[in-house]
């Protein structure tokens, strides 16, 4: 029988945060690493991510006592990879911590920062490149359906569904013009990464 009532809870596994990096052999990232060596750790922080929980409740999912759960809990808590999201109270009236993932996903890079700070501007890169490509195919939408109407093209085609005729299905230009953008991006991508794998020629 659990010792919490079964009270609401605003807490959530959800990750809304801005994006960390850490690399390798950075200040922060021994602390970060050290907190999830064991296993036992391991599976609480997976836990949490499916959904928050108290620590006794933790305890139980992982099969650890409540003294170890709220141990990995601490420097978990400390790594800056969960966090207290709520609080809930015992049938006995006491305040029982909810813990749930840190809002800021993480990702730990293996090398030194030049990398890093390379591979963060290559991924800024691609995202604007996508708002650009998005942006104008928007554009070219407008401008094709606008240019349809005046040239009354959509009319006759309603004309010929209503008396029967069947024609190509018809897709939106701009999600065309989107779609082939997006492969023209990834062949690029690919083209560099072949670069780059490859190596200069002798």
């Amino acid at each position: 029988m659990s010792g919490l009532l079964p009270t609401s809870t605003d807490a959530s596994s959800e990750q809304e945060g801005d994006l960390r990096t850490f690399w390798l052999d950075g200040e922060d990232t021994g602390e970060l690493l050290s907190s999830l060596s064991s296993d036992t750790a391991r599976a609480i922080l997976t836990s949490l991510h499916e959904d928050p929980a108290t620590a006794s409740e933790v305890a139980g999912r992982v099969d650890t006592s409540l003294q170890n759960a709220r141990h990995h809990l601490t420097n978990l808590q400390e790594a800056g990879l969960v966090r207290v999201a709520d609080t809930r109270y015992s049938q006995k009236g006491r305040e029982m911590n909810v813990y749930a993932p840190s809002e800021e996903p993480l990702v730990v890079f293996v090398g030194n920062e030049e990398r890093k700070t390379s591979f963060l501007d290559s991924l800024k890169g691609l995202m604007a490149a996508v708002g650009v490509l998005g942006l104008v195919s928007y554009v070219v939408q407008q401008l094709v359906v606008t240019d349809a109407v005046q040239s009354e093209v959509f009319p006759r085609m309603a004309d010929g569904a209503a008396g029967g005729a069947s024609g190509p299905l018809v897709v939106p230009p701009g999600l065309v013009f989107f779609a082939g953008g997006l492969l023209v991006l990834g062949l690029a991508l690919a083209y560099r990464r072949w670069q780059r794998v490859s190596g200069p020629t002798v």
